[in-house]
């Protein structure tokens, strides 16, 4: 069983997001999703739209791969102009 932490990360670009999701595991950090994607709700903030978009990476493209999510740590600090998700540990069985 190999375990892991996921972040993802959200900058406005243009009407769009630039959303970055890596995986670090074993000691390597691997880029899980690099995409530009729309704003979900417009009430939002950025750090909302990045622990969403990090959820779907996990359920989606990380669950391909045979990754899944078992705990959420800490909401981040907020930072002007970026959003960031909670850390999430994940596991490959």
């Amino acid at each position: 069983m190999k375990f892991g932490r996921v972040i993802g990360i959200v900058v406005p670009e243009g009407d769009l997001l630039r959303l970055t999701v890596t995986l670090e595991s074993g000691g390597a950090v691997t880029l899980a999703r690099n995409a530009l994607v729309p704003s979900l709700d417009a009430d939002r903030d950025l750090d909302w739209h990045a622990d969403q978009y990090t959820q779907e990476t996990i359920g989606n493209e990380l669950a391909e791969l045979g990754w899944e999510a078992f705990a959420v740590g800490d909401t981040p600090l907020p930072q002007p102009g970026i959003g960031q998700s909670s850390s999430y540990s994940v596991r490959n069985l």
